[in-house]
């Protein structure tokens, strides 16, 4: 009776160990406001050139604990970014006039924890590169964000949902907001 009691605690504490997947919503805070005035029209593309689009990464060094986006990461945020720039008075329909087409890459998106025994340490980068043409005239220009956070145990989906944001917000605002990309647009 003793060993089954032990065996039965063993087994609940190894799998209580193992992390569960995680699915985390997308919703950056996207503001736009140095664009605001855009007098042409703007086509908002978003193109997730990473090897596995649906998967963000996995919640240890081990690969246990797939984290996977809810909706296609390339839908959502062009419609956040499209969103965005409309509340800035942009037109992003599409009007016979020449427009502006903004096509943004996703060439990098991922969460990773460095250490395989314990997850004390989890890391987040992203890369975007923002190809911009009007006309016969071209703007392309990539831009980066990273963040690590020290944990005292692997977080949770509300949390890692809450991180992935935060790394969104920055990087696309980043890129919206610089004065390269601002001064092309308007």
């Amino acid at each position: 009776m003793t060993r089954l009691a032990i065996l039965l605690l063993v087994s609940l504490t190894m799998a209580a160990c193992s992390l569960k997947p995680q699915t985390l919503k997308v919703e950056p805070k996207l503001d736009f406001a140095a664009v605001q005035g855009i007098s042409i029209p703007v086509t908002v593309n978003v193109v997730d050139k990473r090897e596995s689009p649906e998967l963000l990464g996995y919640r240890n060094a081990k690969k246990e604990g797939e984290m996977r986006f809810s909706k296609p990461l390339a839908d959502t945020l062009k419609t956040q970014i499209t969103k965005a720039l409309q509340a800035q008075g942009a037109s992003t329909n599409k009007s016979p006039e020449p427009a502006t087409e903004l096509v943004v890459e996703i060439h990098k998106l991922t969460y990773y924890t460095p250490d395989e025994s314990w997850v004390s340490q989890i890391e987040m980068k992203g890369e975007v590169v923002l190809n911009i043409r009007r006309g016969s005239t071209n703007l392309k220009k990539r831009f980066a964000a990273n963040q690590s956070q020290d944990v005292v145990t692997a977080p949770s989906a509300e949390f890692n949902e809450a991180y992935l944001n935060v790394l969104l917000t920055t990087l696309i605002n980043k890129a919206m907001n610089d004065r390269e990309v601002i001064g092309f647009i308007k």
